[in-house]
């Protein structure tokens, strides 16, 4: 049969809550009409509080008859983080994980024609499952798309094809296929594997079919081989692409066939050199990209992918770090097709600071050894399933087994490590053509457990020319809401590139979502997508393109309304992103402050928030006088939008959303209300310095005793290399905390004044006590509450060396 795979993101029920026996029985009220990718926290606007908790999703598929006796499936690209599922009131499959995709067998609980599917879905913090911490919102939902499958009994298994490239020249380029083919049938099946490669102009090489064996009910690995001359390479300035179709036929019937993109690359990453694609040097810069977004949270749509992809290579850049967890599998698809290298990740992740469990400020690695097996078998399940769904991206340029993982318990370091040292060694495994990556090494040894280190923050100038493959994976330059400054400040010395480091990566192209209150706000975009300043300065660094006239304060009087698409596929894959500006009198663009309201008058297409959304300078939904966001449409027909504003002249802009034609609605749609409460993280303070193996700004650091040293317990001291008025250290807690207690052991009782100061934006900083000379070696400050993201220890007279600065 030919295989059928569709899009099943329209026309879903959803509820909060846990529903017990609504997965046999309907409820008693109707549900909330949604359609997909769909998060817990829309409508989104950055609060670092989330709903944590359980939500119900319900939806009718319909079942031609042809079908049955099939391989009938749901495919799941992702749902944060647990989920069970049901048809026609039966358990038919559960996952673990948030960011990995998979499917359901659904052949064997289905009937013809309509059928009843349940979805229950939790993002309770969970002591065993990946990840435990971590800088991020980890909102629930099914946040990515969901498609019906629908298969023969002998087919080529979900993504079952991989394709390597065993050499390539600009001359020749070998090509290697694995075709896993599943045969559900009671008996022996006698199969014909082939397989053809093409590219945009048409077929270009056919591999030698292959005849196979495949035993009953199992799968068999076929492997295919051939060649194409004179193949397109792969590279950012030109990401020539391939296609590989494998098909497999029985008795000369095909039984099922599929395609996969694939290009013609090889590359090195050197201790010494820096990085090689298609043995040229390359020097690397990106950005790290968040998949959150403003209003729609972790639900974005194709579109809105493709656009997030594009604003980084029109800046000028080559890479990008998917952090920190894996993204969409068509994040990757883009990159290909865009030209931008990937960096993809697992989700081994910490964030430092309380170490306290119960939520996602907790240790990366469990404290509990009873945890500790399911949460290392959540790792390698994850990691296995972003290997195979991501294997054949061109793109793609290394398998990066977390982020800071060192911000786990002192008493399970070693554990931690052991762990990042077997998934390097499984990712290789599995996939031998890429090299494993390490992200955020810069503490207690993480950097020589991979093939490549990722270096971040203060990492940039700790490890100087490490005799090992180097990046830095995370450097800040912006902080802040709105349009922030022109110029990016960069830290660490990054501004300096040395031929012994293959790049670096700035934290990160966007503003995001994260349950730590005052972090997210570091992006060259803001969360709606909006560039801010040093965006265009970036864009003038890189690829010399002067910035454009911003806004100047001026008194509107009308509003300009524009889409960046004139149609949305209703399928749930697409979006229009709308922008408005506003207008004085003479139609200049002018920053005015007031909040503007966006109505869909016609059609069903939806917000975030529903029919309307307000984007207001409150919430820093829009500054400038300017503000965007994305509209869906689940229905096909005329989508009319108005802009309204006091004291504006109205604006309309009218789409068309394009789809199959649905029947009309029995009643009106009804949308979800909020999240219906808002968790609080556990009050129990932990016991380890917020500002514990955080990044450390200095004055200067002389040979051998870097400032890295005053935040890492039981390290060497740090010493100024000047011995001057004027000297300072200061250690980023990252995250703006509420402090309230400071701790420093100087090497010697203090000889010389000293003052500590603390900065709310980590840059502007604040006096908050003096000591003169004399006094204890270790000093223990103690003050009201306020809030900050770093602490300085400034010397007026003369530096004194420091052993450790705590901060609680």
């Amino acid at each position: 049969m030919i295989r059928v795979q569709q899009f099943v993101n329209d026309d879903w029920k959803f509820d909060f809550g846990e529903h017990p026996g609504a997965e046999t029985e309907a409820p008693e009220r109707d549900w909330y009409d949604v359609g997909l990718p769909h998060s817990f926290e829309q409508p989104d606007f950055r609060a670092h509080r989330i709903y944590v908790g359980h939500g119900c999703y319900r939806r009718v598929i319909d079942v031609d008859e042809a079908w049955l006796g099939k391989w009938i499936a749901l495919e799941f690209l992702g749902v944060f983080q647990t989920c069970e599922v049901f048809v026609n009131g039966r358990f038919v499959g559960r996952h673990e994980g948030g960011y990995t995709p998979f499917t359901v067998n659904l052949s064997d609980a289905v009937v013809a024609g309509a059928n009843e599917v349940f979805v229950r879905v939790d993002n309770l913090w969970n002591p065993r499952l990946a990840p435990r911490a971590g800088d991020y919102s980890f909102a629930g939902g099914i946040y990515r798309d969901v498609s019906l499958i629908v298969a023969d009994r002998v087919r080529i298994d979900w993504y079952g094809i991989g394709v390597t490239t065993p050499e390539v020249s600009r001359e020749l380029a070998t090509v290697a296929a694995s075709v896993e083919v599943v045969n559900d049938e009671p008996r022996p099946i006698h199969v014909n594997v082939a397989a053809v490669v093409s590219d945009p102009e048409g077929s270009v090489a056919a591999l030698p079919s292959v005849r196979r064996t495949i035993p009953a009910r199992s799968c068999a690995v076929v492997e295919l081989e051939g060649a194409v001359a004179d193949p397109l390479l792969w590279h950012p300035n030109h990401p020539h692409c391939y296609e590989l179709t494998a098909s497999v036929s029985v008795d000369g019937i095909a039984r099922d066939s599929q395609q996969t993109s694939f290009g013609f690359r090889w590359f090195e990453f050197t201790a010494d050199r820096g990085f090689f694609l298609n043995g040229e040097h390359l020097d690397l810069h990106g950005a790290n990209v968040h998949q959150n977004r403003g209003g729609w949270g972790d639900a974005g749509t194709r579109a809105s992918i493709s656009r997030d992809v594009a604003m980084v290579k029109e800046l000028g850049m080559n890479i990008i770090r998917g952090s920190h967890y894996p993204h969409h599998p068509y994040f990757a698809e883009e990159c290909d097709r865009q030209g931008l290298l990937f960096w993809s990740e697992l989700h081994f992740w910490g964030i430092g600071g309380e170490d306290t469990e119960g939520y996602w400020f907790a240790s990366a690695y469990p404290v509990e050894e009873a945890d500790e097996p399911e949460f290392e078998e959540s790792l390698r399940r994850a990691l296995r399933a972003m290997i195979r769904t991501q294997r054949n991206h061109p793109s793609i340029i290394t398998w990066s087994i977390g982020n800071e993982a060192f911000f786990s318990d002192d008493k399970v370091i070693p554990k931690a490590k052991a762990l990042t040292s077997e998934l390097v060694a499984l990712s290789k495994e599995i996939d031998p053509t890429r090299p494993a990556a390490v992200g955020g090494v810069q503490r207690r040894g993480f950097d020589v457990l991979g093939d490549i280190a990722g270096y971040n923050g203060d990492g940039a100038e700790l490890y100087m020319n490490p005799g090992i493959p180097s990046v830095v994976t995370e450097y800040h330059g912006t902080l802040g809401n709105g349009p922030g400054e022109y110029e990016v400040q960069w830290e660490h010395g990054v501004e300096t590139d040395y031929p012994w480091r293959s790049g670096k990566i700035f934290w990160c192209a966007f503003h995001y979502k994260t349950i730590a209150p005052g972090s997210g706000l570091m992006g060259l975009a803001d969360y709606f997508r909006r560039p801010k300043r040093a965006y265009h300065w970036y864009r003038e660094r890189l690829l010399g393109i002067a910035p454009p006239e911003f806004p100047e304060p001026g008194a509107a009087v009308a509003i300009r309304l524009k889409s960046d698409a004139d149609t949305i596929p209703t399928d749930g894959t697409g979006d229009a992103r709308i922008e408005f500006e506003l207008l004085d009198a003479d139609g200049r663009h002018v920053a005015d402050d007031r909040p503007v309201t966006l109505a869909v008058i016609e059609g069903e297409g939806v917000f975030p928030s529903g029919d309307t959304i307000t984007l207001s300078p409150e919430d820093f939904s829009m500054w400038d006088g300017a503000g965007a966001i994305e509209m869906r449409a689940y229905a096909p027909g005329v989508q009319r939008i108005r802009a309204t504003g006091e004291g504006l002249e109205p604006a309309e802009l009218t789409l068309l959303a394009t789809g199959p034609a649905k029947p009309a609605r029995n009643s009106a749609r009804r949308l979800p209300p909020p999240a219906p409460s808002l968790a609080e993280p556990p009050s129990v303070p932990g016991f380890m310095s917020l500002a514990a193996y955080r990044p450390v700004r200095t004055s200067s650091t002389a040979t051998g005793f870097k400032g890295g040293n005053a935040t890492e317990p039981g390290a060497a001291i740090w010493r100024a290399e000047r011995q001057e008025p004027g000297e300072w250290i200061a250690p980023s807690l990252e995250f703006q905390y509420r402090i309230n207690r400071i701790e420093i052991d100087f090497a010697e009782p203090p000889a010389h004044p000293w003052t500590v100061e603390t900065a709310e934006d980590g840059r502007t900083f604040t006096p908050m006590h003096h000591a003169e000379p004399g006094g204890e070696r270790s000093v223990r400050i103690e003050f009201e509450t306020r809030t900050a993201l770093a602490v300085r220890v400034f010397f007026p007279e003369q530096p004194i060396d420091i052993e450790e600065i705590r901060v609680h």
